[in-house]
């Protein structure tokens, strides 16, 4: 009986989790304060992901979106494992620059 309570209590938090496997640019802010605090800024975009659960099209599209809304294009800049969360791990950066 514990070892079922167990695996549903297991599968319940495992499958609560699954979105944190999905890539996202790591701009977060501070209240109070204008602009972001994270890596990311107008001229840099981090995305933090999993590299066993996305595709490096992904990320690709994610940086050119992000460039794009200030009319430049991503260029990769460096990518550095372990500097995420746990569940997405891999930071990779590209530069906005211009076309």
């Amino acid at each position: 009986m514990k070892n079922l309570l167990f695996l549903v209590l297991f599968f319940l938090l495992f499958t609560s989790a699954c979105s944190q496997f999905n890539p996202y640019v790591d701009s977060r802010r501070e209240a109070g304060i204008i602009g972001n605090i994270g890596p990311s800024n107008l001229d840099k975009v981090s995305i933090c992901y999993n590299s066993l659960s996305c595709e490096p099209a992904q990320i690709i599209d994610i940086a050119e979106q992000e460039c794009k809304k200030t009319g430049r294009i991503a260029r990769f800049y460096r990518q550095v494992h372990w500097d995420c969360s746990l569940l997405t791990p891999t930071r990779v950066e590209y530069l906005c620059q211009k076309p």
